[in-house]
């Protein structure tokens, strides 16, 4: 009889000890439920690779003075990747003129904007080559090259972002084409690969997906 009151007394004295214990409000737990983080809406006029896994990994390239140039340096801006090479004929300049004419129409805000023009012909593009034409399309713009020993730090810089390259032989060995994936990419203030703009692109168009991913 001992036993079965001793028994009780501990089961009523555990259910009282439960009741005691604090519970969450209903509101509380709701809350904790639907607070989800959603990724952000976009509506842009380039077409979105966030899931194309281009890039993701840092980088590194030669700028002005040989200077080695990073693209962890550019956390905080949107960054625009070009490729081209400054004998190219058509393409490139145009894509580079046309960032220009939207770095202008951005205005205040295009100091979180950097523009990378990326060689995709080292033999040629030496740093001081790729800075003085990059330049010449906006101050702010900065050209990136490798010297020889690098060139496979290059390669795998174009096989990230997924860029054809093709050599067309010349009259000699110094005078050749190359054939070249013609898009450039916005990547976000994280360095993520967010947008693919067709060369196609006006500068209304480009200034329209920056300021997205600047806000």
């Amino acid at each position: 009889m001992l036993k079965i009151q001793f028994f009780l007394a501990v089961m009523i004295s555990v259910l009282m000890l439960s009741a005691c214990q604090h519970q969450p409000e209903a509101s509380t737990v709701q809350a904790a439920s639907t607070d989800v983080v959603k990724p952000k809406h976009y509506r842009f006029e380039g077409s979105d690779v966030r899931d194309a896994g281009l890039g993701g990994k840092d980088f590194s390239l030669l700028g002005a003075n040989q200077k080695t140039v990073h693209l962890r340096d550019f956390q905080g801006k949107v960054v625009v990747l070009v490729f081209g090479y400054t004998h190219c004929p058509d393409v490139c300049p145009t894509n580079l003129l046309t960032y220009a004419d939207a770095i202008n129409q951005i205005g205040e805000k295009a100091k979180q904007v950097q523009v990378l023009f990326i060689t995709v012909d080292p033999q040629r593009d030496t740093p001081q080559v790729m800075s003085a034409y990059a330049s010449a399309f906006n101050p702010d713009f900065i050209g990136l090259t490798v010297d020889k020993q690098h060139f496979r730090e290059l390669n795998n810089v174009i096989n990230q972002y997924k860029i054809a390259v093709h050599k067309v032989a010349g009259r000699s060995s110094d005078e050749y084409l190359v054939d070249h994936s013609t898009g450039t990419y916005l990547l976000d203030k994280q360095g993520h690969t967010v947008v693919y703009e067709p060369h196609s692109q006006t500068a209304t168009q480009l200034t329209h997906d920056i300021i997205q991913l600047l806000d």
